[in-house]
């Protein structure tokens, strides 16, 4: 959830780890956006955010959106994103010209919020009760990142 700050402290201290495995093809990486804080922070953020960066996933830049995203989450828990804020993250995540009016579109449509619902109550099902979680092969590892490099020697141990 973009509005999760443990969320936001693992992207910020494991984001380009996850990155780089999957750019070069080390790990296959799933990522499944939540939106559960809106009911809990009494906004519509999380879902927002959610298909803003399902709409930059069709663009080709899901992981830099998604980044972006994260790098200004507010202070203040609950404070939430902007219309303008979304779109300068599409901005920086290199969506432009075409593409971006695509994006905005998308955006304005709400064209993934079914996708969203969808996703949260799928983690629901899945026994996800906590945020964030990260499994590797269907293992939940998330209580041993304590760094990058941990993360790196499970995955190497993983595809041994």
């Amino acid at each position: 959830d973009f509005q999760c700050p443990t969320c936001g402290a693992l992207e910020k201290a494991m984001g380009p780890t996850f990155a780089s495995l999957a750019k070069s093809g080390d790990v296959k990486l799933v990522v499944h956006t939540l939106s559960f804080l809106d009911d809990n922070l009494k906004n519509d953020s999380s879902k927002r955010s959610a298909n803003a960066v399902a709409c930059a996933s069709d663009a080709g830049t899901f992981l830099p959106y998604h980044a972006a995203v994260f790098a200004a989450q507010p202070a203040q828990e609950g404070a939430g994103y902007t219309d303008a804020q979304l779109t300068q993250f599409a901005t920086e995540a290199g969506i432009t010209g075409a593409a971006l009016t695509t994006w905005q579109t998308c955006v304005d449509s709400g064209q993934h919020a079914q996708y969203v619902l969808d996703v949260q109550d799928n983690a629901g099902r899945a026994g996800v009760n906590s945020t964030p979680t990260v499994k590797l092969n269907g293992k939940d590892i998330t209580r041993t990142l304590s760094t990058a490099d941990a993360l790196v020697a499970q995955v190497k141990a993983a595809t041994k």
